[in-house]
């Protein structure tokens, strides 16, 4: 028998022994919540009684899905049989295998990736004559994502859109075209795997309310993440038994761009009745001081579930602000400071993260480690699953699955080169579209079409091939199968020769290494108790891996790290460097000109950011900054402002006096040669930092009433309808004639009278 209590501080024991009923778990950073949810599974199983067979339990990628079945399989030696540790697309994934029949697919359903989404919208794109450069390939992609997001059908899109605007009815348009070909080739995209489950729900009460009785018990994990899809899946499967427990915090919201409702958890609360909520505060990363700030920091938002992070670690080192003269100075400071560090033997390179907002910020620091010979890598790199003979071999696969993905068909017909050029191609998927087939059918019966007699036996060749191919796929292990393709198809001959470079070798053993993951795969599927391997279920389990999942590969390396603050959410280092804090940086232009709630989101990026450090964090700003080829002066982050003065040391670095958040300090510097004293790296220390002033307002309005009439400079006129926050937060809601509802920062809203 575990003993919880003593594995567990109060509030994690809480959360796991708190089974029955809506439970919403507030995680702060580092307070434990895979633990919380690991543990929380083992009690329900081993102490409660609770089959594994009734317990699902969703997270977003598969690296912690992993990461969580691990765990749990040790908690519970190995009885975990039937239990659900999924992604979302993954479950989405194991429901409709069972039941795409009743929705018009075969079971055998491919699903595309970013990839092959793509490449089908620019083919929709060419049948109905819209010019990428007026209305881009990324644009209807994004539109089209957008739509499914928000659940809407083609039809349901094109009556939102104003017909008058060419370019959203040409979109609409494209989108209906894009879901058309998606079901004639059998195939679903991400988006579509949740949409269709969802459908499936609704026109199939008996799969519902069998997936209702069998899933008692559900846990959601980085439940601010998730969208209006993922809500309703969860919800619906959990309306008979009601035990849902969601772990999260709204205070790491910052994936809105993706579709992302902070609303979800935020409103848990009050749409689920008797609601437990326990709130993890105790920290297990990162020093006090750095929890100070990101406490002070985030308790400036306007939405938001009150917590206060703590730790018994200590107060531990300050936090250091650098003032650099510009973003040369600046990256010189970086890499200095981490030289220092390595050499001095208190840490290792890998011990080091540089965040940025934005990517564009990481090429100064980038020449500054290669000119100083500091080992670094770029998070975020090309994955397993992204390399092009990777994608030629899944390509394959997808084909010999299901010969109606005209998609996967087209990628690989050439390669290895068998003399069929783009045109024939081309003419070849204009003839399938004519004659509503599959573009395997008309290579199949390519001499029955004069417009495909220059290169009909080629196509017939290649075709048969496949079939021969194809036909040996139900008579062999996955293992087995994917070498008898490389073999077959001449694909890892291209690459594993006599007189192959370098490259070409290294192409060879990605291809090789696909059949020990189709091993992995049969491994994994047997030690769940699934006997019943399926060519289509691999392919699918290849189809939902993640940029997460290479992370451990790397983890040995001994070098800096750099990235983007959204790409650094999940991570912890010793050490943790936040460049470019200044206003139009971080927070972004676009979030202060756009809503109170954007800047919400950009100061959750930064609360994010300031909780990856675990010993020790460093900030910097610039007094003027090259970015995108223009040289600009702005002010320090408001977010800076907002970090208590007792937890930082300020180092200054520039040559003029140095400003905090748009007051010049104190300390006047003027006559102190600060070039040599950046240059050579002193630690100046400067006094208390003032406070954060409101702006120069010129002529602009700054103190309104309710239902007074305004004008804007984008939006028009409108009528204002509430008054927000205070100070330098202060935000004005009004509604627009033409725009409808918006709220707007004060300080940079420019409003003025109709």
């Amino acid at each position: 028998m575990m003993d919880y209590k003593k594995e567990l501080n109060d509030r994690q024991y809480e959360a796991v022994t708190q089974t029955e009923g809506p439970v919403l778990v507030l995680a702060g950073a580092g307070s434990g919540k895979t633990r919380v949810l690991t543990y929380r599974i083992a009690y329900l199983v081993g102490e409660c009684g609770v089959s594994p067979y009734n317990i699902m339990a969703i997270t977003f990628t598969n690296k912690a899905a992993r990461e969580m079945y691990e765990r749990t399989e040790r908690l519970l030696e190995g009885n975990i049989r039937g239990m659900w540790l999924n992604t979302f697309h993954a479950a989405c994934g194991k429901i409709l295998r069972a039941h795409a029949e009743r929705i018009g697919y075969t079971k055998n359903f491919v699903i595309y990736d970013d990839a092959e989404t793509t490449a089908l919208i620019k083919e929709c794109q060419k049948r109905l004559n819209i010019d990428d450069k007026r209305i881009p390939n990324s644009k209807i992609k994004a539109v089209i994502s957008k739509a499914k997001d928000e659940l809407l059908s083609p039809s349901q899109f094109a009556d939102s859109v104003d017909h008058r605007n060419y370019d959203y009815r040409m979109m609409a348009e494209c989108y209906l075209m894009y879901e058309e070909q998606l079901k004639k080739n059998n195939a679903m995209d991400f988006d579509n795997m949740l949409l269709n489950t969802l459908l499936l729900f609704n026109t199939c009460p008996d799969v519902l309310d069998h997936y209702r009785e069998r899933f008692r018990y559900i846990m959601v994990d980085e439940y601010q993440d998730t969208n209006k899809a993922q809500y309703l899946f969860v919800s619906k499967l959990a309306e008979r038994h009601h035990n849902l427990c969601v772990v999260g915090d709204d205070d790491q919201s910052i994936y809105s761009f993706r579709g992302a409702d902070i609303r979800n958890i935020l409103e848990f609360e009050r749409e689920n009745k008797n609601c437990c909520v326990i709130k993890l505060e105790q920290n297990y990363r990162s020093t006090q001081f750095i929890l100070d700030a990101a406490n002070k920091v985030i308790a400036n938002n306007f939405s938001r579930k009150t917590k206060e992070l703590w730790t018994s670690k200590g107060s531990g080192d300050r936090i250091v602000h650098y003032t650099a003269e510009n973003q040369n100075s600046e990256s010189e400071y970086v890499v200095n400071t981490i030289r220092r560090s390595v050499s001095s033997g208190d840490a290792k390179y890998s011990d080091h993260a540089v965040l940025y907002r934005a990517n564009a910020l990481s090429k100064n620091i980038e020449n500054t480690l290669v000119k100083y010979g500091v080992p670094y890598k770029i998070y975020g790199g090309l994955r397993y699953y992204d390399r092009m003979e990777v994608k030629d071999l899944i390509a394959y696969l997808r084909v010999f699955n299901n010969p109606a993905d005209d998609s996967a068909l087209r990628r690989i017909i050439n390669v290895p080169k068998r003399g069929i050029g783009l045109t024939s191609i081309g003419k070849a998927s204009e003839t399938a579209v004519r004659e509503n087939t599959s573009l395997f059918n008309i290579l199949l019966s390519a001499h029955e079409y004069p417009e495909l007699a220059r290169s009909a036996d080629k196509m017939t060749e290649a075709a048969v091939m496949m079939s021969e191919i194809m036909l040996k796929a139900d008579e062999m292990s996955l293992p087995d199968f994917v070498e008898l393709v490389l073999n077959e198809t001449g694909l890892l001959g291209m690459y594993d020769r006599d007189d192959a470079g370098i490259e070409d070798q290294g192409r060879a053993d990605n291809l090789k290494e696909f059949i020990s993951v189709a091993r992995e795969y049969e491994d994994e599927e047997r030690h769940e108790g699934n006997d019943d391997i399926t060519y289509a279920g691999f392919l699918e389990y290849v189809s939902l891996s993640s940029d997460a999942d290479r992370k451990a590969a790397a983890e040995d390396e001994d070098k800096v790290t750099l990235m983007t603050v959204h790409s650094a959410k999940g991570l912890e280092f010793p050490t943790v460097f936040m460049i470019g804090m200044e206003e139009g940086v971080f927070p972004s232009y676009r979030s202060i000109d756009e809503s109170p709630e954007a800047l919400d989101e950009e100061r959750r990026l930064c609360y994010v950011a300031i909780t990856r450090a675990m010993k020790k964090l460093y900030i910097t700003n610039t007094e003027e900054r090259m970015l995108y080829g223009k040289t600009t002066r702005n002010q320090p982050s408001r977010f800076l402002g907002e970090i208590p003065d007792q937890c930082m040391t300020e180092v200054y670095g520039g040559r003029r006096k140095i400003l905090f958040c748009g007051r010049e300090n104190a300390n006047d510097r003027s006559g102190a040669d600060t070039t040599a004293r950046a240059q050579s790296q002193a630690h100046v220390q400067i006094p208390m930092r003032a406070q954060m002033p409101a702006q120069e307002s010129g002529s602009y309005i700054t103190e309104f009433t309710v239902g007074q009439r305004v004008r804007h400079k984008r939006f028009g006129a409108g009528t204002v309808s509430k008054l927000l926050g205070d100070g330098r937060n202060s935000a004005v809601e009004v509604v627009f004639d033409n725009a409808g509802m918006k709220r707007l920062i004060i300080e940079y809203a420019k409003l003025t009278d109709e």
